[in-house]
């Protein structure tokens, strides 16, 4: 059976000269091979802090620039969690995948899940926890603070359908129209080239008798959109309200 795993230096993003810090010979290795080599060993643990954007001391008790660092020690749960999930991507890998009865799997690794974040939640989770503990405006702060630190990175999903569905949820299942519309607001700020943007607005706008403003949103869904049979019928039912 093939060894794999986690063990000692778990989790370390060091710069060359760090590495000196690092013994030449480990303990407590539970998972990783016992005669893994140092230069293997502390390339994957850059992986692993890499795919988290997280340092050494993430899992290991010591400073940030190891001296004096005990790697061995399980003391934190950080890493004791680390080694349960380098199992489990094993077990997906070794085993699932090769289950689905396709050739050339892609693996999964750290990254997968994580993007260089520590807790790998999905935005659209996060803002829904934001607005049943704050509300919406908090929701919408939280949402544009996480844009302005990780927009380009790909640890979260900032395309506008992120928006479209937190909007959704505060319509259909909080009956929150003004807090619907905030977040969509902000959405056409972002995305303006958006069209179930625009349409979504205009709809709800029609919902709270705002006739200029449904009129507004879904004449730009039809000029993102001009075939959009759905959004043409809106408009002129939107154009007859009185």
């Amino acid at each position: 059976m093939k060894t794999i795993g986690l063990s000692l230096v778990l989790l370390c993003l060091v710069a060359v000269p760090a590495t000196a810090q690092i013994p030449d010979e480990f303990t407590n290795l539970e998972i990783f091979p016992k005669d893994i080599g140092k230069r293997e060993l502390v390339s994957a643990m850059r992986s692993f802090a890499s795919a988290l954007g997280v340092r050494c001391n993430h899992c290991h008790v010591g400073p940030e620039n190891l001296e004096g660092m005990d790697f061995a020690t399980d003391e934190l749960e950080h890493k004791r969690v680390a080694r349960a999930m380098m199992q489990m991507t094993d077990a997906i890998n070794s085993k699932l995948l090769p289950a689905t009865g396709r050739d050339s799997l892609l693996r999964v690794r750290c990254a997968t899940c994580h993007r260089g974040i520590e807790k790998p939640e999905q935005l659209d989770d996060i803002l829904t926890a934001a607005v049943e503990e704050d509300g919406v405006a908090a929701a919408v702060e939280r949402y544009q603070e996480l844009r302005d630190e990780y927009y380009g990175s790909g640890s979260y999903d900032f395309s506008a359908g992120t928006l479209n569905g937190l909007a959704e949820t505060l319509a259909r299942e909080k009956n929150d129209m003004d807090g619907a519309i905030q977040v969509l607001e902000l959405n056409v700020e972002l995305n303006p080239d958006a069209a179930y943007s625009h349409m979504m607005l205009g709809q709800l706008h029609m919902m709270k008798g705002n006739k200029d403003g449904a009129v507004a949103s879904l004449q730009r869904a039809l000029e993102l959109e001009p075939e959009n049979e759905r959004a043409k019928m809106m408009l002129e039912r939107a154009k007859a309200a009185e």
